[in-house]
């Protein structure tokens, strides 16, 4: 699938191996682990097959967003955006949800 990033400090992580965080390696390896996966996939039924990414849709205020687990306290907040028929994903925020 498509993505783009909200924020330039998410997509520094990203493409700059030596970039974090700021909440420890195995949250910044899980980040560029969970992107590859979007990446890989072709729709989000592929996201939904990954069962540890718990890809889900989010209620109340939020419920125009989905989020899937990084590790098990860090989740990747995510946008769905329609683009010419197509799905495109905004990668929006990493946030702690504990």
């Amino acid at each position: 699938m498509d993505f783009e990033f909200a924020d330039s400090d998410l997509e520094e992580v990203y493409y700059e191996p030596s970039a974090s965080l700021g909440h420890g390696p195995a949250v910044d390896k899980g980040f560029r682990k969970t992107l590859g996966f979007i990446m890989a996939a072709h729709n989000e039924l592929d996201l939904r097959q990954f069962k540890g990414l718990h890809y889900h849709k989010l209620s109340a205020d939020r419920d125009h967003q989905h989020a899937m687990d990084i590790t098990d306290k860090w989740r990747l907040i995510i946008e769905r955006i329609e683009e010419k028929g197509r799905i495109k994903l905004l990668i929006i925020s990493v946030e702690d949800y504990h």
